[in-house]
């Protein structure tokens, strides 16, 4: 029987869970702009750094759908403060770190506690939004998490070093974490059970049968695969052209930033009936268009810059339509958190595989105009999953989906 839906909607939870997201998601560009210190301190090399970089996202690249299932078992709600408290835990160890395991543990916690939050936002959204409108556009603003987030930061990192060095980045983050646990057990409601609880195996199955959060999985992961790449690889890139690190460091940022409005405007487009498929679709190619620009030595700085921030914000449009097509496509609410386990896991891949093709290919294929193809490829990928998502949800009868 499925649970009632409330009949007004709770903006306060929802803006509760989008605050959880930014401190869950700070955690994870917290790493680049500490490096320098953190190597010399503890005395690490660069593929040692590297991975404390990347064991974020291994974590949740074996365990998303895990997450989900104990989302599931637990209460969405539970399991969401619990992955915020054990992220603000793994930045005090991490903090407290003395040596390069003891890094590499607090970086697994945090990547554990990063997957227990941000899997259960979409099911919790669902249930405290009262009409689909208003559920498309919380969905939508919940794209937006990782990059706004991300940005604060990024912008919040350089004057924490300096004053308290790598480690008061990390206290100070766990604080952030540690507030948005008690925002949140204060803020949301624990969501009403709508069905007994699934047995775990039959809730994978049936998530991992289901053709939309297929689609949108991969979708996912190769949209991040291209975003991630152009994100790690900025800085370097301007640097090859003379432009100072602090420079690089702003201008990567920026693009982060432009990431924003594509996903809150993806929301508010499909709030007012435009299709996903080929709002997905759009997105792509002109992410591919910039790709092709950004990347020309041909055209000047100044405007290559510009299609970089245009790409990113093309991009944004994926995140909001994923994630505010998890219910449509769901066989019931149950199955949400699982499919954004899923999706998640997906995500997680593709940042980790996504730079080391583009890096490769740069590096040993024949220099930027190789990974310029590399990137080219991902976003024909995306253009096609975009149109699968749209073909499947064409054929969905409304009243099939809990999005109504």
């Amino acid at each position: 029987m499925r649970a009632p839906a409330p009949s007004v909607s709770d903006w306060r939870a929802v803006w509760a869970i989008f605050t959880a997201g930014l401190a869950a998601s700070a955690y994870m560009t917290k790493v680049p702009p500490a490096l320098p210190g953190m190597r010399a301190e503890l005395g690490l090399t660069l593929v040692e750094g590297s991975l404390v970089a990347t064991m974020f996202n291994l974590v949740g690249g074996f365990t998303g759908m895990l997450a989900g299932v104990i989302c599931d078992r637990l209460g969405y709600k539970r399991v969401a403060v619990g992955g915020l408290l054990v992220l603000a835990l793994g930045g005090v160890l991490g903090a407290l770190a003395e040596s390069f395991l003891a890094l590499l543990a607090s970086r697994f916690l945090e990547g554990a506690g990063f997957i227990l939050c941000v899997v259960s936002a979409p099911t919790l959204l669902t249930a405290v939004t009262a009409s689909v409108r208003d559920r498309v556009r919380a969905l939508g603003l919940w794209g937006a998490y990782m990059p706004t987030g991300g940005t604060l930061a990024l912008l919040a990192a350089p004057a924490l070093v300096a004053a308290w060095g790598w480690r008061g980045l990390w206290v100070a983050l766990a604080i952030a974490a540690a507030l948005g646990a008690l925002l949140f057990w204060r803020a949301v409601p624990t969501p009403p059970a709508g069905t007994a609880p699934a047995r775990s195996l039959r809730l994978i199955g049936e998530t991992l049968r289901c053709r939309g959060y297929i689609a949108m999985a991969a979708l996912f992961a190769l949209y991040v695969a291209q975003w991630t790449s152009v994100l790690i690889l900025l800085p370097s890139y301007l640097v090859e052209r003379g432009v100072t690190t602090g420079a690089a460091a702003i201008a990567t940022a920026a693009m982060v930033a432009a990431n924003i409005p594509g996903s809150v405007g993806a929301s508010l487009l499909l709030a007012r009936g435009v299709r996903r498929g080929p709002l997905i679709v759009g997105a792509a190619a002109l992410a591919a268009l910039c790709e092709a620009g950004m990347l020309s030595e041909a055209l000047p700085g100044a405007l290559r810059f510009g299609l970089v921030l245009v790409f990113s914000m093309a991009g944004g449009v994926i995140p909001g339509a994923i994630f505010s097509g998890l219910p449509v496509h769901a066989p019931s609410r149950q199955h949400i958190a699982t499919g954004n386990g899923m999706v998640l896991q997906t995500s997680q891949i593709g940042q980790f595989l996504g730079p080391l093709a583009v890096a490769y290919a740069a590096t040993h294929l024949g220099g930027w105009d190789a990974a310029l193809w590399v990137m080219l490829a991902f976003a024909g990928a995306t253009a096609a999953c975009g149109y699968a998502v749209g073909a499947i949800e064409s054929r969905l009868s409304p009243g099939a989906t809990i999005a109504s």
